[in-house]
């Protein structure tokens, strides 16, 4: 009835260091090893934070003009061919006359690339989508603050990947956006300033790293001073995303709920209220997802639980950005069938032109070999009766008429008649035949019996058949 419920919550630690590939591929394995994880479709962010997002008005709302329109926008925007990107768009606003569409762009190479990983871990996802629009389901499940009218932020703060999601609360997405940074950055600001190896630090933010009011002791102030000089880059980059939502929709952002691992930080929804000047405190998930894991892990499961949301949805107004498009398209779905449409269309004529023309050509034929058989039968017809006929049943008759050729020929002959009267002495009759005469209107037969008992047998046996009009004895 549309409704769901959390069946597993499995989580597996990313290597923070090395190949970003091998990191990824390793963890599917894990995860897989070590839960029974089973679904029927699997959805996936983006993990790179290379990919690209737009906000492009059109003036106007038509979906097939969208449609027409948006390849040349974007080409405008890109600094490389098109042809070698995969983009998406949903909508942010509509009006009468105007939309303004949230676009994701990411080169074909790193989606093909992302897929052929994902295959050879036997994960094959039915949408990969952009990593800041997947919170749209969560961001509707928002209840609108009393101190907040204006949109919300959901800020989610990754070891690498920073993705931002501004709405109204219950809305759509008005503004997305992804860029690099997060975590890591902490963590190499603190080896920085305790010269430590980077997995020493990362461990020690993670058990003792603190922010704003949470510090406590020499060691945690100083490594405070590291995360803050750590988080000036994203700072930067809020700045700016909230500075340009708000000059396309004239609002400013009310208030940042954090998500992502290192939301987890003590004290960082604190320093980032400072540093932005906007209210901020850590997403809560639905209470559904409690009795399935503590409500301390709910920010860093955020991504994913939008992710689940966003397999869930259906209907009109149900998200619908997703990567696996064209030459991506995902097997199963409709899209993969309408782009080979065309072929099987072209398929399809060629088959019916062909049939068409077997039809035709077969046609032909037997016209010419049924005007054969015409030729034919006029001609026998012209030979025997000494006039052409073309209807094969008429013809016939004629042929049996009694005033045709054909009804002076006997239809037995002596040799079928003989048959005939051999075939029918029974086997129990003892006769030797020393004459046999067959003339134009009888059969005289002459021969000794071993009784009158023999011949009266004989003779009934002979009436039988149907030529024998009558069968008489001479002794």
């Amino acid at each position: 009835m549309r409704a769901y419920r959390t069946h597993l919550v499995a989580a597996v630690k990313r290597a923070a260091e090395g190949d970003r590939g091998e990191t990824l591929r390793a963890a599917v394995r894990q995860l897989f090893a070590e839960h029974s994880l089973q679904a029927d479709q699997v959805v996936v962010a983006l993990p790179s934070p290379t990919l690209a997002t737009h906000v492009i008005t059109l003036p106007f709302a038509d979906p097939r003009r969208i449609e027409q329109t948006l390849p040349f926008e974007i080409e405008a925007q890109l600094p490389f061919d098109l042809a070698s990107v995969v983009f998406d768009y949903q909508l942010a606003s509509q009006q009468e006359k105007k939309s303004e569409l949230l676009v994701g762009v990411v080169r074909k190479e790193e989606l093909s690339g992302l897929l052929q990983l994902l295959s050879e871990v036997n994960v094959d996802p039915r949408i990969v989508t952009h990593p800041g629009i997947a919170y749209q389901n969560v961001l509707a499940q928002l209840e609108p603050a009393a101190d907040a009218p204006n949109p919300v932020a959901i800020v989610d703060i990754g070891h690498e990947r920073i993705s931002v999601a501004i709405g109204p609360p219950g809305g759509p997405v008005e503004f997305a956006r992804t860029f690099s940074g997060g975590g890591r950055d902490l963590t190499r600001a603190l080896a920085a300033e305790f010269q430590v190896p980077l997995p020493d630090a990362e461990a020690w933010k993670l058990d003792h790293g603190a922010l704003a009011s949470a510090v406590q002791g020499g060691d945690a102030e100083r490594a405070a001073g590291a995360f803050v000089r750590g988080l000036q880059g994203v700072l930067r980059e809020l700045r700016q995303t909230f500075k340009a939502h708000a000059g396309r929709s004239r609002r400013q952002v009310g208030r940042v709920y954090l998500c992502g691992g290192t939301a987890a930080l003590r004290g960082i929804e604190e320093q980032l209220a400072s540093d932005l000047s906007v209210p901020t405190e850590r997403l809560r998930l639905p209470l559904e997802l409690a009795t399935k894991a503590p409500e301390v892990d709910h920010p860093k499961l955020a991504q994913s639980y939008a992710l689940a949301l966003r397999g869930h949805a259906s209907g009109a107004k149900a998200p619908r950005f997703n990567f696996r498009r064209g030459e991506f398209a995902f097997k199963g779905d409709f899209d993969y069938a309408r782009g080979r449409i065309g072929r099987l269309a072209a398929f399809a004529g060629a088959l019916l032109l062909l049939l068409i023309v077997s039809g035709i050509v077969r046609n032909s034929v037997l016209a010419r070999r049924e005007q054969q058989v015409d030729d034919r039968l006029c001609e026998t017809t012209q030979r025997v009766l000494g006039a052409c006929e073309r209807n094969y049943d008429r013809a016939l008759n004629m042929m049996h008429g009694t005033g045709s050729p054909a009804a002076d020929v006997p239809r037995l002959s002596a040799v079928t008649l003989t048959a005939e009267l051999t075939q029918r002495i029974p086997r129990e009759v003892s006769v030797t035949l020393d004459q046999l005469e067959v003339s134009l209107d009888r059969i005289s037969l002459r021969g000794l019996a071993d009784s009158n008992k023999q011949v009266d047998t004989l003779t009934s046996a002979l009436r039988n058949f149907r030529c024998f009009k009558e069968v008489a004895q001479r002794r």
